[in-house]
């Protein structure tokens, strides 16, 4: 994934390849349970999926969530891109996350 992530230009065309590896990894993410959100505060852009035990559905925008995350897009896209490190990002307000935070930590372990 990480191959295909340094090509994207945008969230509109990481965010499917992002939801085909959690469909197919379900068996390594039997222990998350929650639902997330991505929001680019710039674009507008906004996405929304959830795990159930591992199994992966994609959300409405109205649906809720347990956790969202919140930037501009080329921060969001450079997190995935592994060139800006999460926690950095946070420090130094890049991004934001709204709820549960150990809802992000257990989709980041996986990631």
């Amino acid at each position: 994934m990480y191959a295909f992530t340094d090509q994207c230009t945008g969230l509109a065309k990481l965010v499917p390849e992002l939801y085909g590896v959690l469909g197919r990894n379900g068996d390594a993410l039997t222990d998350v349970t929650y639902a997330y959100r991505m929001h680019a505060t710039d674009t507008g852009y906004t996405n929304a999926f959830a795990l159930r035990g591992g199994v992966f559905e994609a959300l409405g925008a109205l649906d809720a969530v347990d956790v969202t995350v919140l930037g501009t897009e080329a921060n969001l896209l450079a997190v995935f891109q592994r060139k800006l490190n999460p926690v950095k990002a946070l420090l130094l307000g890049k991004i934001k996350v709204d709820g549960n935070k150990a809802a992000l930590l257990k989709l980041a372990a996986f990631l």
